[in-house]
């Protein structure tokens, strides 16, 4: 018998329950529109969808198709139908005749309409649609997940049309035309999510759910019960230290999951020192002052746009772009090229751009005190 590897550090799921039930009664009701989920990078969406996968969707009433487009390399129209469809290779008595037929968990087809969909001889949307129906005339209500869609963005079906645009109208029909398949869609990237939000079509057949980070609560009941969510019981943290990791990290539970991890090697019995943990702390913003320092290199202009972008935190949660006026009256930026510079910070992870409400706001914590570092390390050149 094979030993069980034991993990002294396990991903967390805090809370949720919120989110969770939102998902659940959105669910219970007729497949009527797309429901796009959006937040912060690292903010858990993927590890929300996953958990209502597991303890919602599993069972005999949903048939769950999800497509974790973050793992995949997605370049053109063959890469999309390799993730899309699988070949069936399970065994049945059309083996003699070459041909596998479909499996009701994944969209798996026969060699044959595999090979039609890599050579075009057959439309993708219409097989999509074909197989949603098998499994619906089966009593199972078809749910189709996709975690970062945007992947799709650049890619054409025949030169011309494009494909996200196809898949879109796809997903509208199947939703709010046929009422045939639930679909959610979610989305680090809110440019991406913000184009879909003004989309005149789009907007009058979608629902917009945002997920952010841990609230002050949750963090603190999750750093004060390391065994029990995260499996820890090589240390437990001091109120103080709670606080600290509250204060520079705020609710992103990758970059305090990450520190908890780093944090093993440091431990003396069953307790951590103040100094390492602000060491590591220390370390992580360090990290995000040189990505500042790396991105603005010599451009005073870029220099002006962070230097305003820390100033309006300081005072405030999020800004808005009208924040930035001075900027561009004082001729350091045209409109559209401060647009273009915002569009790449949030490309970059430096901001997270909220579709909805059109407003901005610094990566997290550490990214706050990243910039705060690079702008007081620069004070004397700006």
């Amino acid at each position: 018998m094979k030993k069980k590897i034991t993990f002294t550090n396990t991903p967390a799921f805090i809370n949720r329950k919120q989110e969770l039930q939102h998902l659940s009664h959105w669910l219970s009701r007729k497949p009527n529109n797309i429901l796009f989920i959006y937040g912060p990078k690292s903010s858990g969406k993927t590890t929300l969808l996953m958990k209502f996968i597991n303890e919602h969707l599993n069972n005999k009433t949903y048939n769950v198709q999800f497509f974790n487009l973050r793992k995949m390399l997605i370049s053109n129209y063959l890469d999309f139908i390799q993730a899309f469809f699988e070949m069936d290779l399970s065994p049945s008595k059309e083996d003699y005749k070459h041909k596998q037929e479909y499996n009701f968990t994944v969209f798996k087809l026969s060699k044959e309409t595999i090979k039609r969909l890599e050579n075009k001889s057959l439309d993708p949307f219409l097989v999509m649609e074909k197989e949603l129906t098998k499994i619906a005339k089966k009593g199972k209500c078809p749910i189709i997940i996709i975690d970062e869609l945007q992947a799709l963005e650049n890619i054409y079906l025949n030169g011309q049309r494009e494909l996200l645009k196809e898949l879109f109208n796809f997903f509208v029909a199947m939703t709010k035309e046929s009422h045939l398949c639930h679909v959610i869609i979610s989305s680090s990237d809110g440019y991406f999510m913000n184009r879909i939000y003004e989309d005149s079509k789009l907007s009058k057949t979608s629902e917009f759910f945002e997920i952010d980070y841990l609230n002050e609560q949750d963090t603190k009941y999750w750093l004060t019960n390391l065994e029990k969510e995260s499996a820890m019981t090589a240390y437990t943290l001091t109120d103080s230290q709670v606080d600290t990791i509250w204060k520079f990290m705020g609710g992103s539970m990758w970059e305090i999951d990450s520190i908890l991890g780093q944090l093993l090697p440091y431990e003396k019995s069953g307790k951590i020192d103040d100094n390492d943990l602000l060491q590591l702390i220390n370390h992580a913003i360090t990290i995000n002052k040189g990505r500042c320092n790396h991105y603005v290199g010599l451009y005073e202009t870029k220099m002006a746009l962070f230097n305003k972008i820390f100033l309006l935190q300081q005072v405030s949660h999020e800004f808005q772009e009208r924040d930035l006026r001075d900027l561009v009256k004082n001729n350091l930026y045209q409109i559209d090229d401060l647009r273009n510079e915002l569009c790449n910070l949030v490309k970059l992870n430096f901001l997270s751009f909220n579709p909805v409400t059109s407003f901005y706001k610094l990566q997290g914590n550490s990214m706050f005190y990243g910039v705060k570092e690079f702008i007081e390390s620069n004070k004397k050149d700006y």
